[in-house]
């Protein structure tokens, strides 16, 4: 422990005196800034992800509290223009984290499950989006940003305030599986709900962004119909080059094989790249690609696993640092009593949800007591969504984004502390064994 502190100090000393003689990163040194800033968060994330690996606390969230105490808007070492630039590492790790997924997800072997999951679902995402819709309009008159709407349009948007609080994490939920090697019942409910989640949340929002669209008569004539038609297409069309990216995979792994790890590294990076110029989801394409690897094309999500890991976690590291910097502390010192009570409302319906859900769908004693633990992460899919809103409704949009990014922010600290505590007491973790040099059939 006390050389990883070392390490750390010294990392640290040593970019706050690069600073010194960079201290405005102006267009002529940009490329220089990015690749100091990329460096820098990769060495002082790792340090601390291990620092808190010692301390039996998730890597995850030390990778967090290094971009947030490295960001902006504490210590500065990162500026804006370095997280921003950095933006293309979200797409590739979004990429690596859906594949990973999908490729953990065997039909035929989650099928005992299946039932719990899907009662899991449709209770626990209810719940905590009606709660926290309930909150929201109750508190109509204490929100600043609802003061001045008429009752409907106070519905609509509470409305859609719920259905973001509502969305889980499968980033948070993969990244941590993959670090405490889990493997079991409790680890396949957490991933079959969070990839059910993710889908209904992203119809679910199309669907009340095309009603809050009508309301406050912020698109053309037709414009709720077109938000809705253009969100649909994106949800298909990701998957239609879900199934083009998982026979592209498939054929390397079974011809080619070499040099994988890169070759699947490169394959997400074009995904998030082509995906954002044709609007497309690359948690989708990924998941997709996923799915069908491990259940249609016979290649094993162990030997996929395995091709990932030596790419996935530096890869993590800087993801997991970069959400943290671009954590909003300032909006959160002033909308955090509020913050507060939804993150409380949100935990108490996904908690109560996966209980019920998983009573109702018989699933094993173990998942019953420890999945409600594994139901706080969020982030990824609700900071998207949370752009959105403030970006389509200028009137409200950028208030309720700082709520939604404090919520985010509670959840993103603590969800992870709270899942792997329950992959550990669950006796999941580290069960999860390495394949040695399996060929894909």
């Amino acid at each position: 422990m006390i050389r990883a502190v070392l390490n750390l100090t010294l990392i640290v000393t040593l970019m706050a005196s690069v600073r010194t003689f960079l201290p405005a990163l102006d267009e002529s040194v940009a490329g220089a800034g990015v690749a100091l800033g990329f460096g820098f968060l990769l060495l002082a994330a790792w340090q601390t992800g291990q620092l808190f690996s010692m301390l039996r606390l998730p890597r995850l969230t030390g990778y967090l509290l290094t971009g947030i105490v490295c960001g902006p808007e504490v210590s500065g070492m990162l500026t804006t223009q370095m997280i921003d630039s950095l933006g293309i590492v979200n797409g590739v790790a979004v990429g690596l984290i859906a594949l990973s997924a999908g490729s953990e997800l065997n039909f035929v072997h989650i099928r005992p499950r299946f039932r719990s999951i899907v009662a899991v679902s449709l209770i626990a995402i209810p719940l905590a989006m009606f709660g926290t819709a309930l909150v929201a309009f109750l508190l109509a008159g204490r929100l600043p940003f609802m003061h001045g709407m008429t009752s409907m349009q106070r519905i609509v948007t509470a409305a859609t305030l719920g259905v973001v609080f509502a969305s889980l994490s499968p980033a948070v939920a993969i990244a941590m599986i993959s670090e405490t090697s889990s493997a079991g019942p409790v680890s396949e409910t957490v991933l079959g709900v969070v990839v059910i989640a993710d889908i209904a949340i992203i119809l679910l929002f199309a669907t009340m962004h095309a009603v809050a669209q009508g309301q406050f008569a912020t698109g053309a004539p037709g414009g709720s119909i077109s938000s809705f038609t253009g969100v649909v297409i994106e949800v298909f069309g990701s998957m239609i080059a879900g199934v083009v990216v998982s026979g592209v995979l498939a054929l390397y792994l079974r011809r080619v094989q070499a040099k994988a790890s890169l070759f699947v590294l490169a394959v997400c990076f074009i995904c998030a790249e082509i995906g954002t110029r044709l609007h497309l989801d690359v948690l989708l394409i990924c998941l997709t690609a996923g799915l069908l690897l491990e259940n249609v094309l016979g290649v094993k999500g162990e030997n996929v696993a395995r091709e990932l890991a030596p790419v996935s976690l530096p890869i993590f590291a800087v993801f997991f640092g970069v959400a943290g910097a671009k954590l909003h502390i300032h909006d959160l010192k002033v909308v955090w009593p509020y913050a507060l009570l939804f993150v409380a409302v949100r935990a108490i319906g996904h908690a109560a949800g996966a209980k019920i859900g998983s009573a109702v769908g018989r699933a094993d004693p173990v998942v019953r007591k420890w999945l409600p633990m594994g139901m706080i992460p969020q982030a990824g899919v609700s900071v998207g969504l949370a752009v959105l809103i403030a970006r389509h409704f200028p009137s409200w949009g950028p208030q309720a984004r700082a709520l939604i990014l404090g919520v985010i922010t509670i959840n993103e600290l603590v969800g992870p502390v709270l899942l792997r505590t329950a992959l550990v007491r669950a006796g999941e973790a580290g069960k999860r064994v390495a394949v040695p040099a399996a060929q894909p059939h």
